[in-house]
């Protein structure tokens, strides 16, 4: 096997090899690159998957990684954007219970007044005895 390897390389002489080296280098070695799961061993992995789909893995997991930072960043501008909407709809609500709170704050205050003053216009002195209508209601209901 070693005979063969120099026999081929005298043949191809130094530039030829280094041409070989490099391209094993930057291409991978072809037939054992198609072995599946070769990639996964860490020593060799860079000699036989090479150097160019090593970066090109590493430049898909950059843009991988970019990808996700771009959609996290889309997915928290529409939460804060939810949020936002969620906040104003909340504020409007409160503005809307405070006037109902004001309305019906007039209203009891009003109806207070005239109760205060339906009770200071009672100078009834008879208003609190028994009248017979009230005497024969309660027999009736013995």
């Amino acid at each position: 096997m070693v005979g063969i390897i120099f026999t081929v390389a005298r043949q191809i002489g130094v530039v030829g090899c280094v041409v070989l080296g490099l391209l094993a280098y930057y291409e991978g070695i072809p037939f054992i690159r198609e072995i599946p799961f070769v990639d996964r061993i860490p020593v060799v992995r860079e000699m036989i998957v090479g150097r160019v789909a090593a970066e090109r893995t590493k430049a898909a997991d950059a843009a991988r990684e970019g990808y996700v930072k771009r959609v996290e960043l889309i997915a928290a501008k529409a939460e804060a954007s939810e949020l936002r909407r969620q906040a104003e709809e909340n504020a409007a609500m409160a503005e809307a219970a405070r006037k109902q709170a004001a309305t019906a704050r007039v209203a009891a205050d009003a109806a207070r007044q005239a109760l205060e003053k339906r009770i200071a216009q009672d100078n009834d002195p008879d208003s609190s005895r028994w009248s017979q209508h009230d005497l024969e209601r309660l027999h009736n209901e013995r």
